[in-house]
């Protein structure tokens, strides 16, 4: 099974946020994607919390090695009219997904 995995501190910080929201929003349902930071992912956890994504579960963990990881799942319910875009990646979040 391959898992997506992301090395954050390799991102541009420019370009962390709207990647990352970006990555979230093209995963399939049921899909994960997995986050290596170098710190804890405290901001960004307050800006998804923040986002309206309701489709989107996560959680946070310090590995063996001293990094955090995130694991972010997206839930089979994306067609639904309460799961809207964000707007983070430059979407319409006026608009359901779907």
């Amino acid at each position: 099974m391959f898992q997506n995995v992301i090395h954050v501190p390799t991102l541009m910080d420019e370009y962390k946020t709207g990647l990352i929201f970006s990555l979230i929003e093209g995963l399939k349902a049921g899909k994960s994607l997995k986050l290596i930071c170098d710190q804890k992912p405290i901001e960004f956890e307050k800006i998804l919390s923040e986002s309206g994504l309701s489709n989107i579960k996560w959680a946070v963990e310090k590995n063996n090695v001293g990094l955090w990881e995130m694991s972010l799942l997206k839930q089979p319910d994306i067609n639904s009219e309460q799961v809207g875009c964000c707007g983070m990646c430059g979407g319409d979040h006026s608009s359901a997904r779907g």
